[in-house]
């Protein structure tokens, strides 16, 4: 059986693009999220993480911000100290 060059050489161009699509639709890890700008914030007695979360500032919905800051700084719950450097995202 002889194979015709023309439809061997459209094949192996229909590949490449096909994965080219499929990579472009479903993107890579690398085009997922850009990184989180974080800034540094010392824990002072009576701070809770609710307030923390809501001087976040930036039109951000503190409870969008305590649920990331918590992810953050892997905190279960709602319990910090007095002294704790956490992360605070920002923009």
């Amino acid at each position: 059986m002889t194979r015709d060059p023309l439809q061997l050489s459209v094949r192996l161009l229909v590949l490449p693009v096909v994965l080219a699509l499929v990579f472009f639709f479903v993107g890579s890890p690398a085009d997922a999220e850009a990184p989180i700008q974080t800034v540094e914030y010392v824990v002072e007695a009576g701070d809770t993480l609710w307030a923390i979360a809501s001087d976040a500032g930036d039109g951000i919905d503190p409870r969008a911000a305590l649920i990331e800051i918590q992810e953050l700084n892997g905190i279960e719950g709602g319990l910090i100290h007095p002294g704790q450097v956490l992360l605070i995202p920002r923009g």
